[in-house]
């Protein structure tokens, strides 16, 4: 009995010297991040220019929008980045890609050809069967999915955001005028659905019900309408590309703003974040297994940044 409750003793005083440890690498935030990130360049002079995902295996995707030509984009490729940093050709023959994800089955999302007054939302399986599982009206750009893999796409032109099932039904989620000028879009960790405007730079959350509330205002971020390209939430956590203003930001829940990255000079150079630059950072998303931000570039000749937070 003595042998036991001195083996428990032993057990407890590991556990909570691991709990301490955790403590003191989690930030007041909850996001991990316990010195100063660094910025890298993955790829450079890289045609990716959108929206960013990433799969458990820790491969990114980049949608290629490429440059407004009449009512679209003209990019028709998303690109797949290896973690050793090689670049395929993931995906061809598309319409101005823009939001994307992809799900643990393998099954790869994306919306594409908005911009005429609707766009499709298409599901390409691990086989590459490609089908629309959605046409949207407005300018469907952003999309996430939940536990079950439903579909929610953000709509730069309708203040509206739609769900979807996996058989092709349409409803609308959320209806706000707020709403209008969304892009980026993902989930937090209450299950409410996170959305940038691009046009204002509000950080909206809209709870399961489809209420739509504001969590922050970021100030100064928007540059000839230019404001927010995309987010990505990360435990109590909002980062949010400032396109226009060349700066990442940090938005907490409860609504604090903070800048997190980038000097504010249109130019990719690396570092710590205090002292990187980007040029028109646009798509972003969070490998959670690593606590990286991979970060996509609108401007110059685009290239693919990350953020190590740890």
């Amino acid at each position: 009995m003595k042998k036991r409750t001195k083996n428990n003793h032993i057990k407890a005083l590991i556990f909570f010297t691991f709990l301490g440890l955790s403590v003191v690498l989690t930030s007041c935030h909850g996001d991990g991040v316990d010195r100063d990130p660094l910025v890298d360049t993955v790829v450079a002079d890289f045609p990716g220019n959108d929206a960013v995902s990433v799969d458990r295996k820790g491969n990114v995707y980049v949608s290629e929008f490429g440059r407004f030509v009449g009512v679209s984009g003209n990019g028709t490729r998303v690109f797949k980045v290896s973690k050793n940093g090689d670049v395929t050709e993931f995906i061809t023959g598309l319409t101005g890609p823009l939001g994307n994800a992809i799900d643990e089955q393998g099954n790869f999302y994306v919306v594409n050809g908005s911009g005429n007054g609707t766009g499709d939302v298409l599901k390409i399986t691990a086989d590459g069967t490609r089908t629309v599982l959605a046409t949207i009206d407005g300018f469907p750009s952003g999309l996430t999915l939940d536990y079950y893999n439903n579909v929610y796409v953000s709509n730069f032109g309708t203040p509206t955001v739609h769900k979807i099932t996996q058989d092709g039904t349409v409803t609308v989620y959320a209806s706000d005028p707020r709403l209008a000028g969304g892009v980026g879009i993902d989930f937090d960790y209450k299950g409410n659905l996170v959305v940038g405007n691009f046009g204002t730079a509000d950080i909206l959350s809209i709870d399961p019900k489809g209420n739509v509330s504001l969590i922050a205002s970021i100030p100064e971020a928007v540059v000839s309408g230019f404001g927010i390209g995309y987010i990505t939430v990360s435990g109590n956590s909002v980062f949010a590309t400032g396109i226009g203003v060349n700066k990442i930001f940090r938005v907490t829940l409860d609504g604090n703003v903070e800048e997190f990255a980038g000097t504010g000079t249109p130019a990719v150079v690396d570092g710590p974040v205090a002292e990187a630059s980007f040029n028109g950072p646009n798509g972003i998303t969070i490998d959670k297994y690593t606590k990286a931000i991979y970060i996509s570039e609108f401007g110059g000749v685009g290239a693919l940044r990350k953020i190590s937070l740890r």
